[in-house]
């Protein structure tokens, strides 16, 4: 028998300007383009993690928002090959999804796959993410069956979503599969600790798999007036005022709530690979680690003496010296630095409104 080709597009979810990596990020450098956990920005990670997925025409769907387009193009332009939708306006992920299933199905056909994926995840290595989506991506062809990769806890954590296990459905090459009883929105502490000691569950990792043909389906049975919005966009054929007035009209909703959480066809992958939402500076000592004193650092021309459990982060020309710091973050970019606490680190965006009204509009 001949081998059935499967058609994979990867498709980017970067939106979002990151303004929890303030200074750093903004609405001219969001942390799409910043390298926060190797050399290389984190969108070129992410396209360099799915390139070999693609075939050699298949190119990879980015959708960004409107103010950050321009810088994440910019820095790709020339180095890789990709399409790009530019929401005006964010409405979360389902609009997102529901929108590239559209421009998948009209350049790709509705036997395509898409593997939907996020630009601010760290996930190493490379090779075992690879493995885990091939057999993600077959299953997901074979079957009319949503996959989410899902990752083994390392720890109680309390940010992420969990997905609930309910049987193992197969195995190939070393990775996983199970089917799904049910997914669990972010626990508290002590639930975090009993799904840890359990082993029946994984965290939920954002990043899924499915025919597109059967996300089709899916909106339009769990989410119908998000689906009459696709069909108007198809209709015209994805141009950018059709897009524009797709955005204008459509529902907010996360694709968690709206789709994955009410549908019966899930299936998990397990993901045997290293994976960190990166999604603030707390972010780096798990990326970076720390030294004997707890400390993070990363950037050239740091000075750190008698420090304890700071994070210090140099990306700018100048040196940075931190002397008997106690819990702190210390961040410097060339025109800007952010000295704070750290257990006032989740109250930034808090923070982050009261300086707007100081300090100089060109650092968001």
């Amino acid at each position: 028998m001949n081998e059935i080709k499967i058609t994979t597009v990867p498709v980017i979810l970067a939106g979002g300007i990151g303004e929890r990596f303030w200074p750093s990020s903004r609405s001219s450098r969001p942390k799409q383009v910043l390298p926060l956990i190797s050399e290389k920005l984190m969108i070129e990670e992410t396209i360099e993690r799915v390139a070999p997925l693609c075939d050699e025409n298949i190119k990879p769907l980015i959708l960004t928002g409107e103010k950050i387009a321009k810088p994440i193009s910019d820095c790709l332009s020339g180095k890789y090959k990709f399409d790009m939708i530019v929401e005006p306006v964010g409405k979360n992920t389902a609009p997102a999804v529901a929108a590239a299933a559209v421009w998948c199905k009209q350049k790709y056909g509705e036997n395509s796959v898409m593997l939907v994926v996020s630009a601010d995840h760290a996930i190493r290595p490379i090779e075992k993410f690879v493995s885990a989506a091939k057999y993600g991506v077959e299953l997901a062809s074979a079957e009319k069956t949503l996959v989410v990769f899902g990752i083994t806890p390392t720890r109680a954590e309390t940010g992420y979503g969990y997905i609930e296990l309910s049987g193992e459905k197969g195995t190939k090459d070393g990775v996983r599969s199970f089917s799904i009883d049910k997914f669990v929105e972010k626990p508290s502490a002590e639930k975090a600790q009993e799904y840890l000691s359990s082993g029946k569950y994984l965290w939920n990792s954002g990043s899924f798999i499915w025919k597109t043909s059967t996300i089709y389906e899916q909106f339009k049975k769990d989410m119908p007036d998000l689906f009459a919005d696709m069909q108007k966009l198809e209709a015209k054929n994805c141009s950018v005022d059709a897009i524009n007035e797709f955005y204008r009209d459509c529902i907010k909703e996360s694709i968690d709530f709206g789709i994955m959480e009410k549908a019966q066809n899930v299936s998990a992958v397990e993901g045997v690979f290293e994976w960190d939402d990166i999604g603030a500076w707390e972010a780096m000592v798990r990326i970076h680690g720390k030294d004997e004193s707890g400390n993070t650092k990363t950037g050239k021309n740091i000075f750190s003496a008698e420090n304890e459990d700071c994070i210090i982060v140099n990306q700018s020309k100048n040196s940075v010296a931190v002397i008997g710091a106690k819990d702190m973050l210390v961040v410097n970019v060339d025109d800007a630095v952010l000295v704070i606490s750290r257990d006032k680190l989740p109250e930034l965006k808090k923070y982050l409104a009261e300086t707007k009204k100081v300090l100089p509009q060109d650092l968001y």
